[in-house]
């Protein structure tokens, strides 16, 4: 397929982007799925109230757009400590209610998106105008920066996990939680700290995402099956798995579209998770 040079450089930044933008959602599931054994299926619309929340503080408030993505990150992390206290914590340890509440919460944040936000779509301001010049080809500014934002923190993540105490301690308690308790640990704050972060970190991946692309209520749906594709194919808690896995993803989305039909696209890298998992059923980083 003979293409301009300029379409595949920007396949792949896209795709990268994206791509990074999985990880943030991923990492969130694994920190939740990890503490506290539940797949919270109502993390994409986190993902899209802390999208919404920086479009409001940003564009009719006037707030600088990086305050207002610190901020919405802040209100994320509170609202997952109430969900995880009232809504999480007492169904935790059960194989239907969790589901069942994660459903009903779905439902109930992505209708309030529709009556409060509406059906129309909205934009966040860019994080930067215009392009770098790379191979003779124009690389957005907006995609590179969300690029550095989503690796910064991860890094910081990591830090806490390797460097901090109470990183050490939600390892310990991942790892297996009735030791960890022996040795002094609370589950339960393990458990808050794992919402707290997860729900941050899926406010800063919407605010990143309504910059490159655009805010609608629904706009957490895919986000959340990638993640959910991501921790399965990088294999279940793993750091590393989260973030190559939502790499692949992110660059077979940006990639294969420009090569066949969005039909094919779409299909294509759940068919290559599929083949992964057959060969390697742990996924790509996992243990048996």
């Amino acid at each position: 397929m003979d293409l301009p040079a300029q379409v595949w450089l920007q396949a792949v930044a896209n795709g990268f982007a994206i791509g990074w933008l999985y990880v943030l959602m991923a990492l969130g599931l694994t920190f939740m799925l990890s503490m506290m054994g539940i797949l919270q299926l109502a993390h994409g619309e986190i993902y899209m109230i802390g999208a919404y929340i920086v479009y409001y503080l940003s564009v009719p408030w006037g707030l600088d757009l990086y305050a207002a993505v610190f901020l919405s990150m802040v209100i994320m992390a509170v609202l997952g400590l109430f969900l995880e206290k009232f809504l999480f914590r007492p169904v935790q340890g059960q194989i239907l209610p969790p589901i069942i509440v994660s459903i009903g919460l779905t439902l109930i944040l992505t209708s309030g998106a529709v009556v409060g936000f509406g059906l129309f779509e909205r934009s966040i301001p860019r994080l930067a105008h215009g392009s770098f010049e790379f191979l003779g080809s124009a690389v957005p500014k907006d995609r590179i920066i969300a690029v550095v934002f989503a690796v910064a923190l991860l890094l910081l993540v990591y830090l806490f996990l390797k460097r901090s105490r109470y990183g050490q301690a939600m390892v310990a308690s991942a790892q297996n939680r009735e030791s960890a308790f022996l040795r002094g640990i609370d589950p339960n704050q393990m458990s808050r700290l794992a919402f707290l972060i997860a729900c941050a970190l899926a406010a800063a991946g919407g605010a990143l995402a309504g910059s490159i692309l655009e805010l609608t209520p629904f706009m957490g749906t895919q986000p959340l099956v990638k993640g959910v594709v991501i921790i399965v194919l990088g294999g279940m808690g793993s750091l590393l798995g989260a973030t190559v896995g939502g790499i692949i993803l992110g660059l077979l989305d940006g990639v294969l579209p420009v090569i066949f039909s969005p039909v094919i696209s779409s299909v294509a890298p759940l068919i290559i998770v599929i083949i992964v998992l057959l060969v390697r059923p742990q996924g790509l980083f996992g243990h048996e």
